[in-house]
């Protein structure tokens, strides 16, 4: 409070309480002796409207660091009407060249190599002191570099099935449940993120897919994937993946998260037919991919998917 408001208060209360002085009728309602505390009109306060160029902060999430010499595209509210394409400084920021409103909605796209991330943004209204200080509003965008996966493996109990190898339903089992493991082998700080494309209206997610197809897949009884259709001669089963956790996210020296996810199913051979029999079981791992998708388009794994992990297995009785 400031030391004016203070003596005045002091003066009133004298006169009203030791002079018999009496005030005269007022409307308090508004008055407020602690409105400078609370920031109401000493530009700290309600934000305001602001019709301003955008100030992009592109930064890698996970590492912390500003990402340079990168390119973001800024779509319209529908998402596929392309406004400006900007390129990053050396501080990861860029300006737009154009002015946006408050309320606006922009949809920024960035990628990068295999670094792909969609943002929805609704631009923000200002502080009043920001409004009339700053020529632009300032907008962050969390991306990632992705990760490395070139170990994963396949095993029922203790046994490991390598890629290219065999299962045999009447040797090993006619109902066997199996764990496929996925790890990120790259650089710390390195992963996913998930987001969504509005263009083709579709998850940007890491999905595990598994095919069975040749003479009897139909014979085999999957379990453990929430997604589960067939197109053609190929049963699809699908599985979202957790993006974090195929994330090496370290902070000082303690890992948030090791970049390390384990899938378990189960297939029911029991219906296989012994020497007539074969079917060939395939795992993709696919990141930019959304499992509805696959399914409303023919079984495609999206237009940007990118596959980071495979492994193929024959199945025998």
């Amino acid at each position: 409070m400031k030391d004016s408001t203070l003596i005045i208060l002091a003066i009133v209360l004298i006169l009203v309480v030791g002079g018999g002085f009496s005030l005269p009728k007022m409307d308090l309602s508004k008055f407020n002796p602690f409105e400078s505390l609370a920031g109401g009109t000493n530009g700290t306060g309600d934000k305001v409207d602001v019709q301003k160029p955008l100030k992009f902060a592109l930064t890698d999430t996970y590492a912390g660091s500003a990402l340079a010499s990168k390119t973001l595209k800024v779509y319209a509210s529908d998402g596929s009407t392309l406004l400006e394409t900007l390129t990053t400084g050396s501080d990861g920021t860029v300006t737009t060249a154009f002015t946006y409103d408050s309320g606006d909605i922009v949809w920024i796209y960035y990628e990068s190599g295999n670094d792909k991330m969609w943002w929805k943004k609704e631009v923000p209204k200002m502080n009043p002191k920001d409004a009339e200080a700053l020529s632009y509003n300032y907008i962050k965008l969390a991306a990632f570099t992705i990760g490395t996966y070139t170990t994963d493996t396949l095993k029922h109990g203790a046994t490991t099935i390598s890629d290219g190898g065999e299962y045999n339903f009447t040797t090993s089992g006619a109902i066997q449940t199996f764990t496929y493991s996925l790890a990120n082998t790259g650089n710390d700080n390195t992963g996913l993120m998930e987001s969504y494309d509005p263009i083709y209206q579709m998850k940007y997610t890491c999905v595990v897919y598994m095919t069975l197809s040749g003479t009897g897949y139909e014979k085999i009884i999957v379990y453990g994937f929430d997604y589960d259709y067939t197109l053609g001669t190929t049963h699809y089963l699908a599985q979202e993946a957790d993006c974090y956790a195929l994330t090496k996210h370290k902070v000082g020296n303690t890992y948030k998260s090791n970049g390390v996810e384990d899938f378990t199913f189960s297939l029911d051979g029991t219906g296989y037919t012994a020497g007539s029999d074969t079917v060939t079981l395939q795992i993709y791992v696919y990141m930019y991919s959304d499992p509805q998708y696959s399914m409303n388009h023919g079984g495609s794994y999206g237009p940007e998917a990118v596959q980071i992990a495979e492994h193929t297995v024959t199945l025998k009785a």
